[in-house]
C-alpha cells in the first residue's frame, strides 16, 4: 500500500494541476487579456492613416504662397491653403508625412528634426 501512495499523489496532484489550466481554454469560461492603456504618443501615431509616408531631407525652398517645401532630394511637398512656414528656414533638416495623389505629394505634417 505505501508503495502506491507516493505514485497516487502524483497523478491526483498533476491532473489537479491540468484540470485547472483546461478549465480557463474549454470549458466554456472566458479568459480576459488585461487591460493595456497606450500612451498619448503612441495614441497620436495609431491615429495617423497606414497610407502616409515618411521622407526626411534638408529644405531647400520654401514657397509660402503656394503652401510647398522642396527638399535637398528635388522632391517638392504640398501643404494645405493653411499652412505656416514662419518656424522653418532654409538649411533645416526636416521630417515630412505625406500621401500620394497621382503625381503630387499631399503632405500633412512636418517637424524639425
Amino acid at each position: 500500500m505505501r508503495k502506491l501512495v507516493l505514485p497516487l499523489l502524483l497523478v491526483a496532484a498533476l491532473g489537479a494541476s491540468s484540470g485547472v489550466m483546461a478549465a480557463g481554454y474549454g470549458s466554456g469560461a472566458t479568459m480576459v487579456a488585461p487591460a493595456m492603456h497606450a500612451p498619448a504618443a503612441h495614441a497620436l501615431a495609431m491615429a495617423t492613416p497606414l497610407h502616409l509616408k515618411l521622407s526626411r531631407g534638408t529644405i531647400k525652398l520654401i514657397d509660402a504662397k503656394a503652401c510647398t517645401i522642396t527638399l535637398a532630394s528635388r522632391n517638392v511637398y504640398q501643404f494645405g491653403p493653411s499652412c505656416d512656414f514662419s518656424r522653418l528656414k532654409v538649411g533645416e533638416r526636416v521630417s515630412i508625412k505625406w500621401a500620394p495623389k497621382g503625381k503630387l505629394r499631399d503632405a500633412t505634417l512636418i517637424a524639425a528634426r
